[in-house]
């Protein structure tokens, strides 16, 4: 079978799960890229999208990921593989093809592909991805000055990305932090399933097996 033909079968999966150790590994807008790409991986974990496609699925312009192949090396692996192409003179273009890392058990949250419909900027999605990795029982009882200091990020920009979600439904404001209410956004870790493992089968081993005729 060939390779765009395996690739047109991979749908868009119903939830992307993300390992809190990436937490400061990535910028807001990158994390939401990365949730995005991930809601296409396979079984294997393995993803076959170009740029442009990921710029469709994040809403955004194709030259915003100028930059995403070398910002996402923080946290999977790309590799590199030829699809033939029509084309008088050349036979084939390079294509990535990105390695979503495995589920670290337990210190992991699922989220739902339904989170891709929410109407906010990829920064402000991104960092409330954050939000939801350091969450504890969805509550952070921090300032935002202490907040932007665990995310790395400036007190200015936690309080309009806050002020943000609470418009949108999304976050809550407590005397003393604030809680997130991501409701049918957020699911249980019990439905997320581990990526396979590839075995494949050697022409050594095949060459020492019978077929026998029906």
């Amino acid at each position: 079978m060939k390779i765009w033909q395996l690739q047109a079968r991979v749908r868009r999966q119903q939830y992307a799960t993300i390992n809190k150790s990436i937490l400061h590994k990535l910028n807001p807008p990158n994390l939401y890229r990365f949730f995005c790409l991930s809601l296409y991986r396979n079984d294997y974990y393995k993803v076959r999208l170009t740029i442009r496609d990921i710029a469709k699925y994040t809403g955004e312009e194709e030259g915003a990921l100028k930059n995403f192949n070398d910002d996402m090396g923080a946290v999977l692996v790309r590799k590199r593989y030829p699809m033939p192409i029509s084309h008088p003179f050349i036979e084939f273009t390079m294509r990535s093809l990105y390695c979503i890392p495995p589920i670290e058990y337990p210190n992991f949250i699922t989220l739902s592909h339904l989170f891709t419909e929410v109407g906010l900027s990829v920064k402000v999605k991104g960092y409330y991805i954050k939000l939801l990795l350091v969450a504890e029982d969805c509550k952070i009882l921090l300032t935002p000055k202490r907040l932007g200091q665990e995310l790395g990020m400036g007190k200015s920009a936690v309080e309009s990305y806050n002020i943000d979600l609470y418009k949108t439904g999304l976050l809550r404001f407590l005397p003393n932090g604030i809680e997130l209410t991501p409701k049918e956004l957020l699911l249980g870790n019990d439905i997320a399933k581990q990526c396979r493992d590839w075995h494949p089968i050697s022409k050594q081993f095949l060459s020492g097996v019978t077929l026998k005729p029906r």
